[in-house]
């Protein structure tokens, strides 16, 4: 097991702090190693099966075994090397883009090993990778810490903050801006690398004239379609901030004055204000379904976005989807698109499906694990 919700606790410590280390016993034996928090439904996340007696070596040799599975990695390419659950090491995700680091916990039990981890993780990384680390991000702002009853905060552990809120995320050939220290999430969403490439691959082939960019943040999607031969993107986000990344990263790829265009402003008014119509469309939402209790509005406001999106959409053209709930199978989030289609009066060719990069590798025993789904789709033309 990796999980032990609440309501499986027959007894605990009581201790005064709200999490700590700890053993997991069944029938007066230790089943695995871990921590408690009294106040989160997954009251206990174990790391390792049995005692462990030295909690520091076990949690280097985890960092190192995760750091491994990354190997070989470019010189100067960005990666998640630590990805919570799926690398054993539950609540913590470490980001690097050299070089730079983001580390990000999510749960009150990580949070008693930052001193630690703020100063072992430069060390590990330097050893495994040979990229000295000039900066550290602490991103603990997630509203998943909430449930586990912590505060929420970001912190520059070393390194300068104006260099890191401007960072430089190369990805095949096109130069991304990240903001490591108030961006979203960690800065960049490393896990739509594969994702990207694709949509850059058929961009290439289709040299589509018009793109459309939906919950563009900082452009990814949009500098890969410019980077591919798109004629003009338009990025579409309601954040200021989002924007700004966008524009400094067609100044790094030297976008030409024409080429894309900014607008600020809630997607879905803009798609229901919006009467252009586009070659390739690309959304990509935050999760709208945070929780299993609210998947019911997540899945009407999912199928409302692809509604609206696939009106955008000319005939012959291609719809990439994205959802990065957990909560939201693949087999509902099909279903959902072939109902968005259906009640379009549509046909659709299902020309792609992916997840998330290997990067974010999925814990085949903890489907939770597996939460990115993209789905790419080409408007059948005729009645």
């Amino acid at each position: 097991f990796l999980w032990v919700y609440s309501n499986e606790v027959e007894s605990h410590d009581e201790r005064p702090a709200p999490a700590y280390w700890c053993r997991f016993v069944r029938a007066g034996r230790t089943v695995a190693t871990g921590y408690f928090n009294r106040h989160s439904l997954i009251a206990g996340r174990a790391v390792a099966r049995g005692d462990v007696h030295d909690l520091g070596r076990l949690l280097e040799d985890r960092l190192l075994s995760a750091f491994a599975r990354r190997r070989p990695l470019e010189q100067e390419r960005s990666a998640r090397i630590v990805f919570s659950e799926a690398d054993r090491l539950p609540g913590l995700v470490i980001d690097l883009f050299p070089p730079y680091a983001v580390l990000q916990s999510n749960t009150a039990g990580m949070d008693l090993m930052l001193p630690g981890l703020t100063e072992q993780v430069p060390t590990l990384i330097e050893r495994v990778f040979q990229a000295t680390i000039q900066g550290l991000v602490l991103r603990c702002d997630a509203a998943v810490r909430r449930l586990e009853a912590v505060d929420l905060f970001r912190r520059v552990a070393f390194g300068d903050p104006a260099a890191m809120a401007r960072v430089e995320v190369r990805e095949e050939g096109v130069r991304h801006v990240a903001d490591l220290v108030a961006g979203q999430k960690t800065g960049f969403f490393l896990d739509q690398r594969d994702n990207r490439l694709q949509f850059g691959a058929l961009v290439r082939a289709l040299r589509p004239e018009r793109v459309l960019d939906l919950f563009c943040y900082s452009g990814g999607w949009g500098l890969r379609a410019l980077q591919a031969g798109a004629g003009h993107v338009t990025f579409v986000d309601e954040s200021r901030e989002a924007l700004e990344l966008v524009a400094r990263g067609l100044a790094a790829n030297a976008v030409g004055p024409g080429r894309a265009e900014l607008q600020r402003a809630d997607v879905f008014d803009f798609l229901a204000r919006q009467p252009d119509s586009y070659d390739a469309v690309v959304a990509d939402p935050p999760a709208f379904a945070k929780s299993r209790k609210n998947l019911p509005q997540a899945l009407k406001a999912y199928q409302k976005l692809s509604r609206w999106a696939w009106r955008r959409l000319k005939p012959g053209g291609v719809l990439f989807v994205c959802s990065c709930s957990h909560h939201l199978t693949q087999t509902d989030f099909l279903d959902l698109l072939t109902a968005a289609v259906a009640k379009e009066h549509g046909l659709a060719h299902l020309i792609y499906r992916g997840g998330q990069s290997p990067d974010h590798p999925v814990l085949l025993s903890m489907p939770e694990t597996a939460y990115l789904k993209c789905v790419g789709l080409r408007k059948i033309e005729g009645p």
